[in-house]
Formats: C-alpha cells, structure tokens, sequence
C-alpha cells in the first residue's frame, strides 16, 4: 500500500494537485509509525516517534548559533499539521495542542511549480520586530511530499514483514 500511495502523491504534485498531495504525504508516518510500534495505542505517539527517528532528527539545524532552537519539523509540527488540514482543511499549525515551548507563530505553506532539479526548500526564523518575538517557517508542499515519499518508501522497503495490509482492491475499467 505505501508503494501505490507514493505513486499517488507524485502523480498528485506532477499535475499540480498540491492539497491531495500533502494530505496524503502526511498519512505516510502514520502507516510507518504502525509498522514500526505495532504494540503502540497511541496514533500520536507512534507518529511522531516513526518521524522523528527516520525524518525530524535532520530537520534540526545542524549549526545552531543561537540560545533558543530555530524552529523547524519535528514530529510533533507535523502531526500537527496533519491534524489540522485532515481534520479541519486548515493549513496552519495549532500552538495550543503543541507541548512544545517554542512554537511556530507564523507558518506558511509554499506551494512552488515543479523545477528541473526537483530541488526545494523551506526557511525558518526568529525576529524580534516592533516588540514581538516571532518564530516563522516557510514550508514547501513540494519538498516536504518528497522526503516523506523517499523516507516511506525506504523504510518500507527495507521491513516489508512488518507492514500488514489485508485488503482487496478491485479496479474496473469499462
């Protein structure tokens, strides 16, 4: 199943299909984070703790110059995220459900054409402007799919045996 939703996703992003695509990129670490914790109840455990381990650990800034962490895609930003747009069709982080002390005030989703070297990034930052402290990350539709895509589809690769599908799909074409 991870295989035929990653062939999914990219087809969603090769037609500019952005919403279907990133709504289906962030079920990936749930069915991971299934595979890898099947004793776990707990959805939103299993979740961050897969992306965390396979993703968030390198989303971190490797070069931190500063007391307080820049923000960035921990498991929990992206369980988030999951929530709100699956949940609720809203694109945007909740700091209220987040037991992070260091929210993310501002956070966009940067939707961007399909480029030759299928190269993206995000930005994060911290200001202080007019007297409030903000703490922004710019999130890219196309970059974020693609490493959940990349990550999912190794890890499945590589514990098939963990992964149970029992399920029949019929496909009809008249």
């Amino acid at each position: 199943m991870v295989d035929k939703l990653v062939s999914d996703i990219r087809k969603a992003l090769d037609n500019d299909l952005y919403y279907a695509a990133i709504v289906t990129a962030l079920t990936l670490p749930d069915i991971c984070g299934k595979a890898a914790f099947p004793n776990e109840q707990s959805t939103k455990k299993r979740y961050i703790s897969w992306y965390d381990s396979e993703i968030g650990k390198y989303e971190k800034n490797p070069f931190q110059t500063t007391k307080e962490e820049m923000p960035y895609l921990s498991g929990e930003i992206i369980y988030n995220l999951r929530c709100s747009l699956l949940h609720e069709g809203n694109p945007n982080i909740d700091n209220a459900k987040l037991r992070n002390s260091l929210p993310i005030n501002h956070f966009t989703l940067v939707i961007s054409k399909k480029n030759e070297f299928e190269i993206y990034s995000d930005s994060s930052e911290i200001s202080d402007i007019f007297g409030q402290h903000r703490r922004s990350y710019n999130m890219n539709i196309r970059r974020i799919c693609n490493i959940l895509c990349l990550v999912a589809e190794a890890y499945y690769k590589d514990n098939k045996e963990d992964f149970v599908f029992d399920y029949d799909i019929c496909e009809r074409r008249e």
